[in-house]
């Protein structure tokens, strides 16, 4: 064999061993990147609970209000339910119908309820410190699967959000 060809042989050998460790590894970029906040429409799961697409949409008035979008899922065989809520560490307020009171907020096995967006049921910040486009801890607490901690994006209520009802 010639020393080019053995020399190429050789760089070729060495480069794909260099080029695959940015793959490999615990904490190689493409195993965390799954882990971390990606934007509006935050996911998580707390026991059989998933809670899909929570985002924070705040009002464009002078007292920042906002309300929580979010999608409960019991993927559990017992019922559960949303009892406490806080937005950026203060108390949510969980408004339901006045109709259906404590047992709108009751997720049945299989269920999946809307807050916020189409809904009557509602998750509310009378007033959000926080500025646009931050996250913001949330906390989404269940009588039987526990406490859910999330950190959550604000969005302007505008565009695609600018038909949420937010109240003061």
């Amino acid at each position: 064999m010639k020393p080019s060809h053995l020399a190429a042989t050789a760089l070729l050998a060495t480069s794909v061993l260099a080029l695959t460790g940015c793959f490999n590894g615990q904490k190689a970029t493409t195993t965390t990147q799954a882990a971390m906040n990606t934007g509006n429409g935050v996911q998580t799961q707390q026991g059989p609970l998933r809670i899909e697409n929570a985002t924070l949409v705040v009002s464009d008035d002078e007292a920042q209000s906002a309300t929580l979008l979010v999608r409960l899922v019991n993927e559990g065989p017992t019922p559960d339910a949303l009892v406490y809520a806080t937005i950026n560490g203060e108390q949510a307020e969980i408004i339901t119908p006045e109709s259906e009171g404590e047992a709108a907020t009751t997720l049945q096995p299989g269920a999946s309820v809307s807050y916020g967006w189409e809904s009557d049921l509602r998750i509310d910040a009378g007033v959000l410190d926080a500025p646009l486009s931050s996250y913001v801890p949330v906390e989404l607490g269940f009588a039987e699967a526990g406490l859910s901690k999330l950190s959550v994006l604000t969005v302007p209520q505008e565009g695609y959000y600018e038909d949420v009802t937010i109240l003061p």
